[in-house]
């Protein structure tokens, strides 16, 4: 029983810890995507190619969009469980943990910023 427990609460407590951004398609509805990071890390992802209407935190932590497609330069913030309309403009998003680098992009064989279509 106690171990159970234990490993119930583990549970919960790793599953709090994810931070989460969803990409809504512009003009498809049924077209989204739910983008994810675990604790204590922060990522970038190339949303160029997405054709983003909205987006929206699910406890997304620190949430950055950009207009460059590597996470570079000046950005826009949105709260960890905020949305932003009219999203088309962003190029890449950074969340996860604050005050810490964002890992990514990927890249391709060449070294250039992988940008696939989401969805």
């Amino acid at each position: 029983m106690k171990s159970t427990l234990i490993c119930l609460l583990a549970l919960a407590s790793s599953a709090a810890a994810m931070y989460k951004v969803e990409l809504h398609h512009a003009t498809d509805s049924r077209k989204w995507v739910e983008l994810y990071t675990h604790d204590n890390t922060r990522i970038c992802f190339c949303t160029r190619e997405v054709q983003t209407g909205w987006i929206k935190g699910n406890n997304g932590g620190v949430i950055k969009l950009f207009k460059s497609n590597d996470c570079t330069g000046a950005y826009s913030t949105i709260g960890s469980n905020e949305r932003i309309n009219g999203a088309t403009w962003v190029n890449s998003i950074s969340f996860g943990k604050g005050g810490i680098s964002s890992d990514g992009p990927s890249k391709d064989p060449s070294g250039n910023v992988y940008c696939p279509n989401w969805y």
